[in-house]
């Protein structure tokens, strides 16, 4: 489009012909010039070649950005699993604040963020190093929520705004071809018409129902599509999924550890005792201690881990294998109050 001829540049062409000049006193590129600008709605035409040139790739690159949207927004809404972890970081959010706040009935998405930012005393784990442990070892069904969750990463990469405005530029380029085919008959745009107007109805579709599936599942957990389009509500997804992934292999990588110190540990003692070498009492006392210690950590109870000074997140974590978490049952006592009969809260 760039090599068509300006309004002034035709005007002086024009005037060029109009003083009856000799065509040979003017260079081969302005006399291709004149020639070219005669052709009757040039710039129309020109266009239609562009669209057509350009329909197979455009729609080839869009149908993949909108069925990714499509797929992320749908699995996302209907994961049960991903549900159910954000309902225990809801009601152990709940219980941390009941002492400064009263209990909440959700929670921001951009709060999935902050779960890195709060720390244990010894600053060695976040929250959601805790919150992966509460999962694996009393939810261990749910632990892979992210398989549920489908071309998240790719989804996040796309610009719904600006794969819709494509749709919209694809179909005033079949409208301009249906128009120039109404006035030329052109077989080749007839041709061109009936192959693909078709591919563009179905692209058509795609991006209603991209747009509508993300609005759905936008509105589902609270948000707007408006403050929160799909560039900003799919990487908070993205970056969850990583850092839980992350607490959890860091989590288990810690427990191996554990593991292997104590079988050092176990057997130093064993050939200590084998070989009559006892080591100072002092030394050997700190010893047996930490062995102690790690038996505790390895120990299938993990009980130790929740309880509280009145037990309550132990009840938390409990009741909430049978009954949804209601922000009515947050109250910090050694009771989970639930009531089955709310309903399902959104996050």
């Amino acid at each position: 489009m760039r090599f068509l001829p300006t309004e002034a540049e035709v005007k002086l062409l024009r005037q060029y012909e109009r003083d009856r000049k000799p065509l040979e006193a003017v260079s081969d590129e302005d006399r291709f010039m004149m020639q070219f600008s005669r052709i009757e709605r040039l710039s129309q035409r020109m266009t239609i070649m562009t669209f057509m040139g350009n329909f197979a790739d455009n729609v080839q690159m869009l149908t993949p950005q909108l069925h990714a949207i499509i797929a992320a927004s749908v699995s996302i809404k209907s994961s049960q699993k991903l549900k159910k972890i954000l309902e225990i970081i809801l009601a152990l959010g709940n219980y941390m604040n009941s002492s400064k706040r009263g209990a909440v009935y959700g929670f921001k998405l951009q709060s999935l963020d902050l779960l890195l930012e709060t720390k244990s005393t010894d600053r060695k784990q976040t929250l959601l190093h805790y919150i992966s442990n509460v999962v694996r070892e009393k939810y261990q069904a749910v632990s892979l929520f992210y398989n549920e969750l489908h071309y998240v990463d790719k989804a996040a990469a796309v610009s719904l705004e600006n794969v819709l405005c494509d749709v919209k530029e694809l179909q005033r380029g079949m409208e301009l071809t249906w128009r120039e085919f109404s006035v030329s008959h052109n077989a080749t745009l007839k041709d061109f018409i009936s192959r693909n107007e078709s591919r563009l109805t179905k692209l058509q579709e795609d991006a209603r129902i991209a747009q509508d599936a993300f609005e759905d599942a936008v509105k589902f957990f609270g948000e707007s599509s408006k403050t929160m389009p799909p560039s900003v509500f799919f990487p908070i997804f993205v970056r969850f999924i990583k850092a839980y992934r992350l607490a959890d292999e860091e989590n288990e990588q810690r427990r191996r550890q554990e593991q292997m110190l104590l079988e050092k540990l176990e057997q130093e003692e064993q050939q200590e005792e084998e070989e009559s070498k006892s080591p100072s009492h002092k030394g050997k006392r700190q010893q047996q201690e930490l062995i102690t210690e790690l038996r505790r950590r390895q120990g299938k109870d993990s009980r130790h881990v929740y309880e509280g000074k009145d037990g309550a997140i132990e009840d938390i974590i409990t009741a909430l294998k049978t009954v949804p978490f209601t922000a009515r049952s947050a109250k910090r006592s050694s009771r989970f109050f639930c009531d089955p009969a709310l309903p399902d809260e959104h996050y």
